[in-house]
């Protein structure tokens, strides 16, 4: 009896100070053959080459400008947000209004392609003037930065590789790609690939 109680002790003991790693840890994740991803500074790089984007009109006798002020992509684990400012501008009167949007982005398996659009980014404008709001309208500046960013995904260039042997013979290896995943992760879109190597006979 003594010695199964100091076997139940002993194992206490080594269960008490063994470290929580060892303990009920899942099993590791293979990592993926490929993977390519898009920087959202790249992303947001394109919208600053596009330069000046501006626009004017005329409310209640009210002439007036926008510009909009540093567009940009904000990538986060999950979640792709469009984000701008608007400055509107009446003589000497100024406001400034925030712009968000949706971004949809999606891998196109068929083509292979990484596709980054913005949706919508509506502001509504509004001006400021001897105490009273006048109201401007609604615009959406998404319109502007609209055209789709289509980038290579990870599949393969190559479909079938030919390999010479010492007998003269040629080995053919057929390659493809599977398990294609798309990833929102912080400030940049992944795409995540398996490649696979088939033998021809």
């Amino acid at each position: 009896m003594k010695t199964v109680r100091r076997l139940i002790l002993i194992v206490f003991i080594v269960l008490l100070f063994l470290p929580q790693s060892a303990i009920c840890q899942p099993a590791p994740v293979p990592p993926k053959h490929v993977a390519v991803s898009l920087h959202e500074d790249m992303l947001n790089a394109f919208f600053q080459s596009i330069g000046k984007v501006s626009g004017k009109g005329e409310k209640n006798n009210v002439k007036y400008t926008w510009v909009v002020i540093d567009p940009q992509i904000d990538l986060e684990p999950g979640t792709a947000k469009f984000e701008a400012k608007v400055k509107l501008s009446a003589g000497a009167f100024e406001t400034v209004e925030k712009a968000k949007g949706a971004v949809a982005i999606e891998y196109l398996r068929e083509t292979n392609r990484i596709k980054v659009q913005v949706q919508e980014a509506k502001v509504k404008l509004h001006l400021k003037l001897f105490g009273k709001e006048i109201p401007i309208g609604t615009i959406d500046i998404a319109k502007y930065y609209r055209p789709a960013f289509e980038f290579a995904g990870p599949q393969p260039i190559q479909n079938e590789v030919e390999i010479a042997m010492p007998d003269d013979s040629i080995r053919k290896i057929r390659i493809s790609s599977k398990d294609e995943t798309l990833m929102l992760e912080k400030d940049c879109v992944t795409v995540y690939s398996n490649l696979i190597f088939e033998p021809l006979m």
